[in-house]
């Protein structure tokens, strides 16, 4: 879980997210042609590209490894793993 976290936040989890939005938004039946499918997802690149930033300079400012930070969110989320779970 703690992967996908990772992958999911960082620039190509944004891209493919993006894409996903863009598919979607044309399955729902918008034209690929239409100024607001592309003003929609703009608007989703840039104000993902911002929190991908933030999240970055954070982890970047305690040092952490894109792993260690997805699993300091896991921990934050469902608390820390027992020794159980690591056996």
């Amino acid at each position: 879980m703690t992967r996908l976290l990772v992958w999911s936040l960082s620039p190509v989890g944004t891209l493919l997210n993006a894409a996903m939005l863009f598919f979607v938004l044309v399955l729902a039946g918008v034209h690929w042609s239409r100024p607001l499918l592309w003003i929609a997802v703009v608007i989703f690149l840039s104000a993902s590209a911002y929190f991908d930033l933030r999240a970055y300079v954070a982890r970047r400012r305690h040092g952490q490894s894109a792993y260690e930070a997805g699993e300091a969110v896991m921990d934050r989320i469902w608390g820390p793993r027992s020794e159980e779970d690591e056996a």
